[in-house]
Formats: structure tokens, sequence, C-alpha cells
């Protein structure tokens, strides 16, 4: 049994599992998830003061310079009308956008409808840097009787984002096994007779109980499989100008033809092509798990 009396226990600022291992869709943690929820959290904002006659954007820095081949603008409008990077239907977003582009229009929030046309509604502002921090982002929502909501935004990296002036979240609680380091970790691991899987188990106490610990993995392992799934039947070219042509289906026919997953000379070709499959779906704007980065989010399904 672990002992948390064994001296390693103390408050800190700290981050869970939640926080590493978010759903979200592509290409971009910090250029696509973070504006998302930018932009839904500024939509609730804004509706909260009452009913906008006009809302507006401006993209800054990298989020400007980088946008349209991250597809921030994407996201940016789909934050605006509603939706969230964990629960969007990749599927979906395509058509929903070209629609409130096609109609100059969206509904703040889901809800409330309010013109929206790109140029003048969403800016790109690529000469400018904001001194908070290079990805950032200014709304202003304008009602019919009162002054304007202005509030500025910042996507500071793993999908995480901050309003202007705000110091990223942290949460301080009392872990049983607390570590700073990874010498930390295994020093604690050893000193208790466990492995790491074990001390991180028993620090996710701190914020939910096993069955919640064990439900969300398990939402995780089922994204991360449907994205390899969804990976190996991707066809034609990636999205982003660049005339990349999608792989994994390719090389999963391959693989099939060459004999069963259990040929020890093919175990690496497999593991190469899970990534390969959940790397093309980000890059195509699907669901995939930050791990801790949209940019890594191949790796742990691998």
């Amino acid at each position: 049994m672990l002992d948390s009396t064994s001296g390693s226990s103390r408050v800190q600022a700290t981050i869970g599992l939640a926080d590493l291992f978010t759903i979200g869709i592509g290409p971009s943690s910090s250029h696509t998830v973070g504006p998302m929820r930018a932009g839904h959290a500024f939509a609730e904002a804004a509706l909260d003061r009452g009913q906008p006659v006009s809302v507006s954007c401006e993209l800054f820095g990298s989020l400007a310079l980088t946008g349209k081949g991250h597809a921030t603008d994407t996201a940016v409008i789909l934050g605006l009308a509603g939706q969230l990077p964990e629960t969007v239907d990749p599927d979906a977003v395509a058509e929903m956008v070209a629609t409130i582009r096609s109609e100059q229009q969206l509904k703040l929030g889901g809800h409330v409808p309010v013109p929206f046309v790109e140029g003048t509604h969403l800016i790109f502002r690529g000469d400018r840097f904001l001194a908070a921090h290079p990805n950032g982002m200014r709304f202003v929502a304008h009602y019919a009787d009162g002054e304007p909501y202005e509030t500025f935004w910042y996507s500071i990296g793993g999908g995480a984002v901050v309003e202007g002036g705000c110091e990223p979240p942290q949460t301080n609680v009392k872990l049983p096994f607390a570590f700073s380091s990874g010498a930390e970790l295994l020093a604690v691991a050893e000193r208790q007779g466990a492995t790491i899987a074990d001390i991180v188990r028993a620090n996710e106490a701190a914020w939910r109980d096993d069955a919640e610990t064990d439900a969300f993995l398990d939402s995780l392992r089922g994204a991360m499989s449907a994205c390899i799934e969804r990976g190996i039947r991707g066809e034609g070219e990636l999205p982003g100008g660049l005339k990349v042509k999608r792989r994994a289906r390719d090389l999963h026919a391959r693989l099939m033809a060459r004999g069963p997953r259990s040929d020890p000379s093919l175990v690496f070709d497999w593991v190469s092509l899970w990534a390969l499959a959940v790397n093309e779906e980000n890059a195509a704007g699907g669901r995939v798990v930050t791990a801790p980065t949209n940019g890594a989010a191949g790796v742990i399904p691998a």
C-alpha cells in the first residue's frame, strides 16, 4: 500500500491528467483549439451582458501570421457560434463555416444572429504583436443601447487560454505524492516501491475518484482509437495548399497484405502507421487528443 505520510505530500500549483490530455480538433492546439475556446468564452460573456448587434475579432502576431494555415479563422468562427473543440463534429465543420460565410451571419453562442463578414468582423493583424503574448486576440461586442464590451484573450499553448490581465489558471491542491521533476517522480516511486502509474493515479484522487478517472481515460483511449481508424480511411490531399497526399490509407493496405500484426518484423511499421494516421487526421482538422499538444498527438496512440 502506498504511504502518503512519507514526506512528499505538499500543497503546490500543479496539473493533472485532464490538463495534459484534452480532446479537440486539429491542426494546432495553440492556433486552433485555443482560439475556439477563446471565441466561445467571449460569446458567453458578451451574451451575459445583453444582446449584441455585432461582434468582431482581431488576431495578432503569430495567430495572424500563420492563422490561415492553422485554421485559426475557422476556429474563431466556430467558437463564436457556440462550438467547443471537444464536442464539435469534425465532419460538420466545413459545412457550418461555409454557411456562415455565405450568409454573412452567425448565431452568437448558437442563439443570437449577428452579421459576420471576414475582413470586417475578423481581421488579421500580422504586423502587430501584443506585449503579453504572441498569440493574442481582441474581441469586441457592440450593443444597441450600451457601451461596447471589449476583452483580450491569449492562447498560451496546449489549447489553454487566458483572458487579458489574468495569470494562467493554477490549481493549488494537496497531492499525496507531489513532485516537480522527472527525477523527483522516480525518487518518489522508488521510495514507495511503486510504479509511475501508481503514483500518478494516487495523485489524481485529489481531483476525482477512481471511477471518474477510469471514465476519463477510457474517453481518451476511445478518441485516440477513433482517430487512428479515421486516419487509415482518409484519402486525398491534406489542406494547406502544399498538395501533400495522405499516405496512411495506402500504408495500411500494404501492411494488411503482408501478414498479421504479430509478425515481429512489422511491429514498427504498424507503430509508424498509427502515428502517421493520427498526424494526418490532425492536419486535416480531425478530432485528436492533445498530448500535450496537437503536434504530439500521434505519439501516445502509436
